[in-house]
């Protein structure tokens, strides 16, 4: 099942139920994001794993004079189906064009959010009108931007029929978009509101011609986009790559390369065979069954840099609350503690997966707790009163079910290891493996007790999409009386510093009720070259609008 943040790339979106467990199900649909492990005879990684870095989020150091302009070049990993990123949250789309071709209205940070196409804001005293001032900027086409272009690109995610419903999400406080003079934008709210500011870094600014123009206009802005940011598309070659160049004459500050090619290739494999021959300078993700062994400081010429990317991407067991005995958080916790995070983070994850206790907060991960699993089992009354070894509700034995997409070594390696652990602990598990359109029927339809989903956001991101009563998560039947008050206490939260103890107290809240059974955080590895310099970026969104490279 995919809950599209968000991917979407829009990054927010709980991306395809499987993707877990391999089946390349994440946030792009355009595929070369598979990983094939084979944890039907994984290991555990007996080497350390490979030094890694950390990205800065904003830029540390300028460039020489010398050192301006020339070629990047980067993978992308499978041809967009268009390059209009309103229609659709394909990453593929969103890697290409966003904040290199497009740009937001705001810019968040971890330290807040920051002027983009809106120089300033303003709110009102009841909290219910948002003024936006833009910049006097011009599309890429010599037309300025104003309030109709930002009005036509952010009216129709407000609509029930968007294909964009991470974004409508990401925009339910607001109720209309209003053009004003002096290129002002009034944004008018359902009710007060902080997140609409969050909603406004996600939404590309289009023009309004092409947006409201004839079908021949749209299709046309999907072939060729039209936008305000450094580069605009000087080419595609399909099938090969996409050429951005710098749109304006160069200046003392960036963009300071000339040209960024995406370099089009669906093979992971060869990718990686080209960035070591310097071929590509950029490959944003190193596919999970190359990691460790063909990153290693033994693979890797002196002239190549491993980073460790740390998206908003967590994946957990989803759970039916309208099934005996899941509706009992000391069952849900019993289950937690019987899936050994440690050891199948390495063993199939190859230690990019991080054991977690909630999405939300700094919490410590949960122990595997056989012998604790077993005591809370007891105490909702589950016990074996025939000797068998299987515990009874009822009379009748307890046994769930674990829904598994088809096609996975992953997810049946990691499936018969709960099994195993859960028998011991008293319980019957049964894992059930079905083709991804029937699992996703099961789940509508409420025919399941267990299932493994992913989902991919951003730190600043609304607990309402996925916990909410109106949530994504809604089907499982979780309600809970303790996160209504805080997630409305969020709502009003100035900013991602203010939020911050509040997520801490909703993580809280999380981990003792275990809505879902949460599992991992997972990580990303990207290969950069050292010529590369000033590359920034925010969980694996990596920010190109800086970077230099060495003549």
């Amino acid at each position: 099942m995919a809950v599209r943040r968000r991917q979407a790339r829009i990054t927010v979106g709980l991306v395809a139920a499987m993707a877990l467990f391999g089946i390349g199900c994440n946030r792009d649909k355009g595929g070369g994001r598979a990983r094939r492990v084979d944890a039907a005879v994984a290991e555990p990684v007996k080497a350390p794993p490979p030094p890694t870095q950390a990205l800065p989020e904003t830029a540390r150091e300028t460039p020489p004079p010398a050192a301006r302009g020339g070629v990047l070049r980067v993978h992308l990993e499978a041809e967009p189906p268009h390059l209009n990123p309103l229609l659709d949250g394909h990453q593929v789309i969103q890697r290409v064009v966003s904040g290199l071709v497009y740009e937001t209205l705001l810019e968040c940070g971890s330290d807040g959010y920051r002027p983009g196409l809106a120089e300033r804001w303003d709110e009102s005293s009841d909290g219910l009108r948002l003024v936006l001032h833009l910049r006097s900027v011009r599309f890429h086409d010599g037309h300025p931007l104003g309030p109709a272009d930002v009005q036509a690109s952010l009216e129709p995610l407000l609509r029930a029929g968007t294909r964009q419903p991470a974004l409508r999400e990401l925009l339910g406080d607001v109720e209309a978009v209003e053009v004003l003079p002096d290129r002002v934008v009034r944004l008018r709210l359902h009710r007060p509101s902080r997140l609409a500011l969050r909603a406004l870094c996600e939404v590309p600014i289009l023009p309004a011609e092409g947006l409201r123009g004839t079908a021949a206009q749209a299709a046309q802005l999907g072939k060729q986009p039209n936008g305000t940011g450094p580069f605009r598309v000087a080419a595609w070659e399909r099938g090969k790559r996409i050429r951005l160049v710098r749109a304006g004459p160069p200046g003392q500050g960036p963009p300071y390369l000339d040209e960024i090619s995406f370099e089009i290739d669906g093979d992971g494999a060869r990718a990686l065979a080209r960035t070591r021959r310097g071929d590509l300078d950029v490959l944003p993700r190193v596919l999970d069954l190359h990691y460790p062994d063909q990153v290693g400081s033994g693979a890797l010429r002196e002239t190549l840099s491993l980073y460790r990317l740390t998206p908003d991407r967590y994946s957990f067991l989803v759970v039916n609350h309208r099934h005996q005995p899941l509706s009992d958080v000391r069952v849900r916790r019993a289950l937690a503690l019987s899936w050994n995070r440690a050891r199948l983070a390495e063993e199939v994850h190859r230690g990019l997966a991080r054991p977690i206790a909630a999405p939300f907060g700094n919490l410590p991960p949960l122990p595997f707790d056989r012998a604790a699993a077993q005591r809370l089992l007891d105490e909702a009354g589950l016990s074996d009163s025939n000797g068998d070894g299987v515990r009874e509700r009822a009379g009748a034995p307890v046994r769930l079910t674990l829904l598994l997409p088809a096609g996975s070594k992953a997810a049946a390696a990691e499936g018969r290891a709960f099994a195993l652990d859960l028998r011991r602990a008293g319980l019957l598990l049964v894992p059930v493996t079905v083709d991804p359109s029937a699992l996703l029927t099961r789940l509508k339809q409420g025919e399941f007790d267990l299932a493994p989903m992913l989902w991919e956001g951003r730190p600043d991101d609304d607990p309402r999409m996925l916990f909410g009563p109106q949530g994504e998560l809604a089907f499982t039947g979780y309600r809970s009386d303790a996160l209504a008050p805080l997630l409305d206490e969020l709502r009003l939260a100035d900013g991602p510093r203010a939020r911050a103890p509040l997520l801490q107290r909703i993580g809280e809240t999380l981990a003792a009720e275990q809505p879902v059974i949460f599992l991992y955080r997972h990580d990303v590895v990207a290969l950069v070259s050292r010529r590369v310099h000033g590359l920034t970026g925010s969980g694996d969104r990596l920010d190109l609008r800086a970077v230099w490279v060495d003549p």
